[in-house]
């Protein structure tokens, strides 16, 4: 990505884990976030991610990238005033969530170079192919068959959670790692799933987002989300060996 030279100064670490290192940092003047990704095969390297990045700005659904390097697997991005700490899921942020990700799965993503779920599936499964642990087997039976005709696949975050939600009169949403297309459900099932929505929370973001699921098959789909995060944990530990 070809940006202005400025200097990056790191102010403290917010965060260290198995797939980055994240620090709140000047960029310039700038106070801003940098990252310093580890690759995995079923993750979006950084190139896909300023892909997606400046895709998504233009909707007011992500922050601006300031700065990237390919060979160091870095991204440096403006920093979100707001709180992703919201302890009450309010009819106020529920529909806005609702809305924002009814925009999201609305984006074009045909020109993004960007691995399918089903792709990081198969990657999941490449890794686990002389696997005999059942809940990765479970997983991948699972998504077998509530995959088992996709169409009207959309562009998904893939791994909605608190931590990825900055809320202030709107919505961005952050860690674009697991990004591709999907059923629009899965995005569904992830929020109700992370966020512990109550029956009544749940129907407020099913309103907003102004679409019919089926409620057993996003239970279904909450299953499928609880093996995925397994076989990733798995997976992060058998590469990380």
């Amino acid at each position: 990505m070809a940006t202005e030279m400025k200097r990056i100064s790191v102010l403290k670490n917010i965060k260290t884990s198995k797939t980055a290192r994240i620090n709140l940092c000047k960029y310039g003047d700038v106070k801003a976030v940098s990252k310093e990704k580890t690759i995995f095969p079923f993750t979006n390297d950084v190139a896909s991610e300023v892909e997606i990045h400046a895709k998504l700005l233009s909707k007011n659904l992500s922050p601006k990238i300031l700065d990237s390097d390919a060979a160091l697997h870095s991204i440096t991005f403006e920093y979100l005033e707001g709180s992703n700490d919201v302890i009450n899921y309010d009819e106020l942020f529920l529909t806005k969530l609702g809305k924002t990700i009814k925009k999201l799965h609305l984006t074009d993503f045909h020109d993004l170079n960007a691995d399918s779920f089903q792709q990081k599936i198969d990657t999941y499964r490449q890794i686990f192919v002389d696997s005999d642990d059942s809940t990765i087997l479970a997983g991948f039976e699972l998504f077998d068959r509530l995959y088992d005709s996709p169409n009207k696949l959309v562009f998904c975050h893939n791994d909605i959670n608190a931590s990825n939600i900055f809320y202030t009169n709107d919505i961005k949403l952050i860690d674009w790692e697991y990004a591709g297309a999907n059923l629009p459900i899965y995005d569904i099932a992830s929020i109700i799933k992370s966020l512990k929505l109550d029956e009544y929370q749940t129907q407020i973001l099913l309103d907003s987002y102004d679409i019919k699921f089926d409620v057993t098959k996003i239970k279904s789909f909450e299953l499928l989300i609880s093996h995925v995060e397994y076989i990733w944990q798995k997976a992060l530990n058998h590469l990380n060996n």
